[in-house]
């Protein structure tokens, strides 16, 4: 009985991931940047990975939710320049709800900052910052989000 009710509870939770699946793409606005020639990039690569696969995650930046992102996606971004913090958020499903990682940056002009995002064995991910040699080796197999489209084109 008890085997059953663990069954179903994962099957629920992974058809309300599935139903969310699709979505990928920009959800909120990007942060203001007011001269590109003085901002820093952010790259986000999610790794392709069987664990977590149907499982949307959200990029959190400074506390505001930017884009949904699936396995085997990467995209990029400017940020003014100082002091962030970025997060990887997911829902976990019963008992554990949202989930969030996030690890702080600093962004300068011309500078990139690269994070990998993988799932987790723990309910979510992890977002970590990555050299821009695991990053670019990363990039060459996963598919570009374009953010440059509004939110509500997604």
């Amino acid at each position: 009985m008890k085997r059953s009710i663990i069954i179903v509870l994962a099957a629920l939770f992974l058809a309300g991931c599935a139903a969310n699946y699709d979505l990928s793409g920009r959800i909120g606005e990007l942060p203001k940047v007011d001269n590109p020639s003085e901002s820093g990039k952010v790259v986000v690569v999610r790794t392709s990975n069987p664990i977590g696969f149907i499982v949307n995650y959200t990029i959190v930046l400074d506390l505001w939710d930017l884009f949904y992102i699936k396995s085997g996606e990467y995209t990029e971004f400017l940020v003014p320049p100082g002091d962030h913090s970025i997060a990887v958020k997911c829902y976990a499903g019963i008992p554990y709800g949202w989930q969030i990682d996030s690890t702080k940056f600093v962004a300068s002009a011309g500078a990139v900052n690269y994070f990998k995002v993988r799932p987790n064995l723990s309910p979510c991910a992890r977002i970590i910052p990555v050299s821009a040699d695991e990053a670019n080796a990363l990039l060459r197999s996963s598919k570009f989000i374009d953010l440059s489209k509004p939110a509500s084109s997604n």
